[in-house]
């Protein structure tokens, strides 16, 4: 069985609380030496093409629970911008005769030197098993079961420069198999459990508003 989504529209409140956590995922633990700020998602949009669902099995299915395993895959236009600072250190570069004033591009720094950096993450290639509970009380529990990055994009300020493209390139998808297998799982879990709670404060207030009225 496989599902398709009708991709909903995302709220600015759903964004912010997104962004927050993958924010706080992102500063988690050690980060590449060449990182030497806070990491702030400043962009992240979850583009038009949803991810596809196919049903491998069914363990459990009520009214208050439900519980799955299915194949996902995605091939969307998603794209997250994250900004930062990163340490240009001297690099042994290929000299070459051509004056300086005549090379194009940005040049390594002949001492460290620490500039600001945006980082944007697109053309996500996805394909993992995960198993999916549902819980009305507990919220959204989601863990994949194997790696499911196959491939992404990282384009930066950097781009110009090889060596650091190919580095950044490295070190991203070092951090996005992290991000998915550890820090994603936690994060769906912790705002699907903020939404359950403010639903069911709603659910209570129009609850006490009714007996008031009866009253």
């Amino acid at each position: 069985m496989a599902f398709r989504f009708q991709w909903p529209y995302f709220s600015e409140e759903f964004i912010q609380e997104a962004k927050t956590m993958l924010t706080n995922a992102l500063n988690k633990g050690n980060k590449p030496a060449v990182i030497v700020d806070h990491i702030t998602v400043k962009e992240l949009d979850m583009g038009t093409l949803p991810p596809e669902l196919e049903m491998l099995e069914m363990g459990e299915l009520s009214m208050e629970r439900f519980r799955g395993i299915f194949k996902l895959t995605y091939n969307g236009d998603a794209h997250i911008v994250l900004q930062t600072k990163v340490q240009a250190n001297p690099m042994n570069v290929k000299k070459t005769d051509n004056p300086s004033y005549t090379r194009r591009g940005i040049l390594a720094a002949d001492q460290p030197l620490v500039v600001p950096m945006l980082l944007r993450i697109s053309d996500f290639k996805l394909r993992g098993i995960i198993v999916l509970v549902v819980d009305q009380i507990k919220g959204i529990t989601l863990v994949f079961k194997n790696d499911p990055l196959e491939s992404v994009l990282v384009s930066s300020t950097f781009d110009s420069i090889t060596p650091i493209q190919r580095f950044l390139q490295s070190e991203i998808e070092k951090q996005l198999r992290n991000l998915f297998q550890e820090d994603l799982p936690t994060a769906i879990h912790n705002l699907s459990q903020h939404r359950t709670s403010i639903t069911t404060s709603k659910q209570e207030i129009l609850s006490h508003a009714r007996t008031a009225r009866l009253c």
